[in-house]
């Protein structure tokens, strides 16, 4: 659910993490964000009306965001270690991107002032609805902290291939449901049999491999993984319209059955999926193969 991660080290032991989380909609609201973090580092959580003492408004490139500083007591990491977190919430059109710094208390404390800078320096894109980029790691590495984009609900029957999506067209029935946690764009199939979920996301490198995907997504409809020997009889590659190979699987458990498709280009890979009833697979089968043979990067 990252969309970047750092970490800041030292040599007795003591560690910091950085995360940059792009969740779609309000992920939840303020108060439940802010009490799960509360509770990783042993606080008791708060109610709706202490959030206004707690809560600082900082700078985040050219916008104010709230952010959350939390002192926790206990020894929570390994068992030896009291944590501190700092958190920034930033509204990005569809999205709610979060920043956050957690690890060893007095470390945190010491690369507080490193985490503003980071944050102040956030280009938010203007006029705030678009998602964000930060210029910088937090220990000036140039890096890009890019997350998914906010786009992906497709109005008509096509994508024309902006906000960093492919371009594709879409079958006729399809509702564009928007970015979700972890996704670039989803889409619902209502069927009598019951709504069928499609889902876009692209991950770094092979995100984790082909096989672990595929036994991944054969866990979520109840069937044994698969040996790396039984990959190739169990898949097939399907060309999309840019010249792109897929590798397609179709996985067929009791109640639900998913259809998928993996598409490796360069440093990074898509994935494709359908998760449908069992009983209205046959009819959204084509559709969705349909769906990915339409794609041009």
């Amino acid at each position: 659910m990252r969309v970047a991660s750092y970490a800041v080290k030292r040599p007795d032991g003591r560690s910091a993490d950085i995360s940059v989380v792009a969740m779609g909609g309000g992920a939840g609201g303020e108060l439940e964000n802010v009490n799960r973090w509360r509770n990783q580092i042993g606080l008791d959580p708060v109610t709706e009306a202490d959030l206004a003492g707690l809560r600082s408004i900082i700078p985040a490139g050219n916008r104010q965001v709230v952010m959350y500083e939390l002192d926790g007591k206990k020894a929570v990491l390994d068992d030896k270690y009291a944590a501190r977190t700092l958190a920034a919430i930033l509204p990005a059109g569809e999205m709610t991107v979060f920043f956050k710094i957690t690890g060893e208390n007095a470390l945190v404390a010491e690369q507080k002032p490193q985490f503003l800078a980071w944050l102040k320096s956030v280009d938010t894109g203007g006029g705030g609805d678009s998602a964000p980029e930060a210029s910088a790691a937090p220990t000036s590495a140039p890096v890009s902290t890019a997350p998914p984009s906010a786009g992906g609900a497709v109005a008509a029957s096509a994508s024309s291939g902006g906000d960093g999506l492919p371009a594709w067209q879409v079958p006729a029935g399809w509702k564009a449901a928007g970015p979700k946690p972890m996704r670039l764009a989803s889409f619902d199939i209502p069927d009598a049999a019951g709504n069928g979920d499609v889902s876009i996301s692209k991950l770094n490198g092979d995100g984790g491999g082909l096989l672990a995907n595929i036994n991944r997504w054969r866990g979520q409809v109840g069937l044994p993984a698969l040996e790396a020997s039984a990959l190739a009889s169990n898949s097939k590659t399907v060309a999309t319209a840019g010249g792109d190979s897929a590798t397609w699987v179709e996985l067929a458990g009791g109640e639900k059955t998913i259809f998928g498709a993996i598409v490796a280009r360069g440093d990074v890979s898509w994935f494709f999926k359908l998760t449908v009833p069992s009983a209205a697979a046959g009819r959204q089968r084509e559709a969705f193969n349909q769906f990915v043979r339409s794609v041009r990067f």
